[in-house]
């Protein structure tokens, strides 16, 4: 099982989110515990394109960047926004 640390900015954006999305964005975190990988059939992740480690989660229309580090069995989610936002 893997652990999850959110960056400053991530925790930032999850704070400012109502209370139901805290909660459906706490679930989905614990499902991308067990597998942060594109086939885990319960979750939309898509590896980036751009880039070697990175990967997006979507929850509704929010995107959230992060990297997974096999070797300790870390994800690290390092930038949270609306669709439109993230990619820029």
């Amino acid at each position: 099982m893997y652990k999850i640390y959110l960056s400053k900015q991530v925790k930032k954006f999850i704070e400012k989110q109502d209370k139901n999305l805290k909660q459906r964005i706490k679930k989905v975190f614990k499902e991308l515990e067990k597998n942060p990988y594109p086939n885990n059939p319960k979750l939309d992740i898509k590896k980036l394109k751009a880039s070697n480690d990175n990967y997006r989660l979507r929850i509704g229309k929010f995107r959230f960047k992060y990297f997974i580090e096999d070797d300790i069995l870390v994800v690290t989610i390092e930038e949270a926004d609306s669709r439109g936002d993230i990619y820029k």
